[in-house]
């Protein structure tokens, strides 16, 4: 590991190996004793309109693509650490005919007054559930987990997964923070303490039974997918869109908001995919160019000795 900066008081270090940026090792021992960022009310007071803006926007959206890339039937869906359980709130608001697909688990909610009334808003840990999913998202989380605490999560989710259960997370990787959000590191207030690499959390995930799937164009997200399964490129992705398995189709589509949600599901894919094809064509052409220049440059030297 080597410095990075620090955050207020805290220093924070990249891996030499992966680019994985996480608090020194004092304060994540403080943070897994419970002693670091504390989830009280002051904390719930920032969260909570954020966690409403996504809730009812982009989360919702992300809900869409896990039935628009999955390669199973998706009939129960979790979403891990949901917080005060806004995204249930908003699939009962959205999606009401199939709201009982919907699940979510938070093991530090916030006071009853703003926790969801979602009759499958569970208070607890993965460990405490029983069953199994076909898939979910883990929006915001693991941003704030230490290595042993995110290993663990893992190696329960792999306990809860079907059979090519596919998860999409979403958390900042180090290229994001470094070149669009160096605030995202935030100990104190929103109790971030990691940016995960994908090269980081390979090891861990495949440990646990998990293939990653890199999504192109967001150095934000990424899919985890139960199964030994080969990791799988723009193209492939872009095929599992377009091929969106029916009965996740028919099952999105049959409730009220449905079929506006695998619209916006399918686009939002296709954009971010087309986007990162167009930028590495301009860096490719910049690279072209340059060569171009070079070699012009070689034979006028030539010519002119």
């Amino acid at each position: 590991m080597t410095p990075l900066r620090y955050v207020e008081d805290v220093s924070f270090l990249r891996c030499t190996g992966c680019g994985t940026i996480l608090a020194e090792k004092d304060f994540l021992d403080r943070t897994i004793a419970g002693e670091a960022r504390i989830y009280d009310d002051a904390y719930w007071k920032e969260e909570l309109s954020s966690a409403r803006e996504r809730g009812f926007g982009a989360s919702i959206i992300r809900l869409a693509e896990v039935f628009a890339y999955a390669r199973r039937p998706v009939r129960r869906f979790l979403d891990v650490s949901s917080g005060a359980g806004v995204l249930l709130d908003a699939t009962a608001e959205l999606l009401p005919e199939i709201a009982n697909t919907f699940w979510g688990i938070e093991p530090f909610p916030p006071p009853p007054a703003f926790r969801s009334q979602h009759p499958q808003y569970c208070v607890g840990f993965l460990s405490s559930l029983s069953g199994c999913f076909d898939g979910g998202v883990c929006i915001e989380v693991i941003e704030h987990l230490p290595p042993p605490v995110l290993e663990k999560l893992v190696g329960e989710l792999a306990r809860l997964s079907e059979p090519r259960a596919l998860w999409y997370f979403n958390s900042a990787q180090p290229d994001y923070v470094e070149n669009i959000e160096p605030g995202y590191l935030d100990p104190h207030n929103r109790g971030h303490i990691a940016s995960y690499s994908l090269k980081g959390l390979r090891h861990s995930f495949r440990k646990a039974g998990f293939t990653l799937h890199a999504l192109p164009g967001r150095d934000w997200a990424f899919l985890a997918e139960y199964g030994d399964n080969p990791p799988e490129d723009g193209n492939d992705l872009l095929n599992r869109v377009s091929t969106m398995l029916p009965e996740n189709r028919d099952h999105l589509t049959s409730a009220r908001f449905g079929s506006l949600l695998v619209a916006a599901a399918t686009e939002s894919a296709r954009c971010y995919i087309e986007a990162s094809r167009a930028a590495w064509a301009i860096q490719e052409l910049k690279k072209a160019k340059e060569r171009k220049k070079r070699s012009l440059f070689k034979v006028s030297a030539w010519f002119h000795r």
